[in-house]
């Protein structure tokens, strides 16, 4: 009787785990189709003037910021994922908890909003590869391919970043713009999230702990 419960609770848990991790595939993906489409619809953007945070205040600017609400809150549940398939430190899920929330906001906080959309940003754009860094050098992910997967993909993202961020404040000089190197961050993070995520829905026994 008790075994059966047991394999009961072990399959609903291994159900509402995979459904969690799969959000760190369907947030990333659905904010890039709406990125995209954004991008498409809009011809005055350009990557050699353009900050991805100008598509958010335009006629169809709802597509950009929808696309970072949706992202942000899925960001929170791929965590909770995260958590029930390794033994994740709560400092490391705090970070990507707080990445998340603040790329949520950065949704409804547009470029209209000055400092605080700015901040907001800069706090997902640092915290999110710095979670993952962090999560990489834990030594929980089983597969030998993924922590430096994740550790390279993180210091590409933040090294384009401090580029753009650089090349706003005109400490260098570059012919693309910020929104470039904010993009290129953007499709390594998703890179991450989705091979993570994918991994443990179709092989959900991968560093298993619960």
């Amino acid at each position: 009787m008790n075994e059966t419960k047991n394999v009961t609770n072990e399959k609903s848990g291994i159900g509402s785990s995979r459904m969690s991790m799969a959000a760190g595939t369907a947030g990333p993906l659905i904010a890039l189709i709406f990125l995209v489409t954004d991008i498409l619809i809009s011809p005055w953007f350009s990557w050699y003037k353009s900050a991805l945070s100008d598509l958010g205040v335009h006629t169809y600017g709802y597509l950009f910021n929808s696309g970072l609400i949706i992202e942000g809150l899925l960001n929170i549940v791929f965590v909770y994922g995260l958590r029930r398939y390794f033994k994740l430190k709560s400092y490391i899920s705090a970070i990507l908890i707080i990445a998340g929330v603040s790329l949520a906001f950065v949704g409804v906080f547009n470029e209209h909003f000055g400092a605080i959309h700015l901040v907001l940003a800069l706090i997902y754009f640092i915290l999110f590869p710095t979670g993952i860094v962090l999560f990489s050098l834990s030594g929980i992910e089983k597969r030998k391919y993924e922590a430096p997967m994740g550790i390279a993909l993180s210091i590409i993202g933040l090294a384009f970043i401090i580029v753009g961020i650089l090349e706003v404040f005109k400490l260098v000089s570059t012919p693309l713009a910020l929104g470039f190197y904010e993009f290129v961050e953007a499709i390594a993070l998703i890179i991450w999230s989705v091979e993570v995520s994918l991994s443990r829905i179709i092989y959900p026994s991968i560093n298993r702990t619960t």
